[in-house]
């Protein structure tokens, strides 16, 4: 499986295989048993049974545009020089209809322009300075509702914290068969 970081020369907390699990484990990962991620935060049922739902609450069941969503996402893991997450995002915002040249557009924040560039610009002041500027706060509040002015900082939080777990413990990639298996779960766009 490709490395996550060249940083890190391989996993410092490996995966779980399926074999490997408890039965609280095994329930707590139903059928994502193939994600990587999964296999490796269920170490800790604990901190699974908190983030894992706060990780569907800002993607799944988000108030935001899925489109917004997820230039907001591909922008603070490309950021945070995430290659994990962005691999898995790549492929989340095709199914939001996004194309090639837009997901490497919102990745780089090279080519935005409009809304799309504040979308960036969102992740990159969170990044950077754990704040939105004044001026791209009120671009934002011109199409957004307090909720969702919220939703975007849970949400590039959130993220930035998967950036750090999926870097620090050295999570691989999934393979061909994994990943085939992982996008057929996914409901959601």
């Amino acid at each position: 499986m490709p490395q996550n970081s060249s940083l890190i020369p391989g996993p410092r907390i490996p995966p779980l295989s399926p074999e490997q699990f408890t039965p609280e484990q095994a329930e707590l990962i139903g059928d994502w048993k193939n994600l990587v991620f999964s296999r490796v935060l269920v170490r800790r049922p604990d901190m699974y049974r908190i983030f894992l739902p706060y990780i569907e609450k800002v993607i799944a069941d988000t108030k935001l545009p899925p489109r917004d969503r997820q230039i907001i996402v591909l922008r603070t893991l490309a950021a945070a020089k995430d290659i994990y997450e962005l691999h898995h995002h790549k492929v989340i915002s095709v199914k939001t209809g996004m194309s090639e040249a837009e997901i490497e557009a919102a990745a780089s924040g090279v080519g935005l322009v409009g809304f799309d560039r504040t979308l960036a610009d969102v992740a990159e002041e969170l990044l950077r300075d754990q704040v939105i500027s004044d001026a791209t706060w009120a671009a934002l509040a011109t199409r957004y509702s307090e909720e969702q002015l919220m939703e975007v900082v849970f949400l590039s939080g959130c993220y930035v914290t998967m950036a750090m777990l999926t870097k620090t413990f050295g999570m691989p990639l999934e393979d061909e068969a994994e990943n085939a298996r992982i996008n057929a779960l996914r409901e959601y766009t």
